[in-house]
């Protein structure tokens, strides 16, 4: 493969390249030396671009952009098609499509420049050299080079022109990529047997419901990587505790705080998120929220973000419906009002079988990569702080990252 220029760019959104740069306005420079050179500058921004999971067209990638950032700054799309799985956001005005699944995860950006007209596959071959593949479509060839092996760049050009159409930067799409769904684990010999199966009714229904749900999380992608999440608190003794042993190991947790509680406990709360954690919602008064008509499931998000709001200045993007009871009506609910809903991977069932090292054994059995795990800090929960420490201290040896639930999934966790 013929190596790149060295020659160092800024690639800037939407940067123009200069059409006749000053080295090459000298008279010892022929008019098709100087075209080839403007060609092969152009050509190297596009691959220094691609690397990064752009285009020249805009600043979104493949790696960490969603649709739903790219409507916050361009508004809506002039078209969105579905194809196979996913979907494709048409700017006419900014020359660029955007490819995403159904969680919003862009995976494809697609450049329609007119100035890509201007380059054939004898220009590709000459600055990067042979391409990996050349697929054969429709009135077009697709010319594929692996920049690495998480993105490609594709040149579509065609047939009747032998000139590019159009590019595209592709990322394999995560929720693809992985097709990385846990199932619910974690035990309780203090079930019934009626209780028991139950339970894993619920957890098989779960598992199907959020499937191609956009903004229902069971569980993070398949990275070294898990978060530890709190119910039912804040209080005045067991939140203070956990907060205290999060910090003593220097890992972040997350508190999905019940509204009505948090305005009891307001210090709490502060001291939870000053020192890194997320505080996150779990609804005002902690009802079931499935049981509740739109409007009262709509009134318990909204007094729980703005008691949150007021205490740390930021509302939460993150909801955990009591008892993971959720439905339709609250999954649209929950989107219209900017809230992801979190399930869980793995029931520590400290409600249940409470003694600690029942609790410890719940993580330790059964630890994946990408799981959620869920634990309580209501003032009951005196075994989940003593099992806290040996929890952290067993998945840090066996290399698994603590983090925010916002690195685990990839989503923002404040509005």
């Amino acid at each position: 493969m013929v190596a790149l220029s060295q020659s160092v760019f800024i690639v800037a959104c939407s940067a123009p390249l200069p059409e006749d740069p000053v080295n090459l306005k000298q008279s010892h420079i022929n008019p098709e030396q100087k075209n080839w050179q403007l060609t092969s500058d152009f050509i190297t921004v596009l691959v220094e671009a691609a690397k990064k999971g752009m285009t020249d067209t805009s600043s979104f990638n493949v790696f960490t952009s969603t649709i739903e950032q790219v409507i916050s700054q361009w508004g809506e799309p002039d078209q969105t098609d579905q194809v196979g799985d996913g979907y494709y956001a048409i700017y006419k005005e900014k020359d660029t499509v955007f490819g995403y699944t159904a969680k919003g995860d862009i995976y494809d950006v697609r450049s329609n420049k007119k100035r890509l007209n201007r380059l054939s596959l004898s220009d590709l071959k000459k600055k990067i050299g042979d391409p990996a593949e050349i697929r054969i479509g429709d009135g077009e060839q697709i010319i594929v080079y692996n920049l690495s092996e998480d993105i490609q760049l594709k040149f579509i050009i065609l047939n009747k022109t032998k000139r590019v159409d159009h590019l595209s930067v592709y990322h394999k799409p995560r929720s693809i990529q992985e097709e990385y769904t846990l199932t619910i684990q974690g035990e309780s010999n203090q079930l019934t047997n009626k209780q028991w199966e139950m339970m894993q009714n619920w957890r098989r229904e779960i598992v199907k419901f959020q499937e191609n749900k956009a903004n229902v999380y069971l569980n993070g992608r398949n990275e070294k990587k898990i978060s530890l999440t709190f119910d039912d608190g804040p209080d005045d003794s067991i939140t203070p505790r956990i907060i205290e042993i999060l910090q003593q190991y220097k890992v972040k947790g997350n508190f999905f705080f019940i509204g009505s509680e948090a305005e009891k406990h307001p210090q709490v709360v502060k001291n939870a998120y000053k020192n890194g954690n997320l505080v996150l919602s779990h609804s005002y008064h902690h009802v079931d929220l499935s049981v509740l008509d739109k409007e009262q499931q709509l009134e318990e998000i909204t007094r729980a973000g703005s008691a949150l709001q007021s205490l740390i200045g930021k509302e939460p993007a993150m909801i955990r419906p009591p008892y993971g009871e959720t439905n339709e009506t609250l999954m649209k609910n929950a989107e219209l009002k900017g809230y992801s809903i979190i399930i869980w991977s793995i029931d520590t069932l400290d409600w249940s079988q409470m003694e600690a090292d029942n609790i410890i054994r719940n993580v330790t059995n059964h630890l994946r990569n990408g799981d959620i795990i869920l634990m309580h800090s209501d003032s009951e929960k005196t075994e989940t702080a003593k099992a806290l420490p040996k929890i952290i201290e067993a998945i840090q040896e066996r290399d698994f990252q603590i983090v925010g639930l916002d690195e685990l999934l990839g989503i923002e966790a404040y509005q």
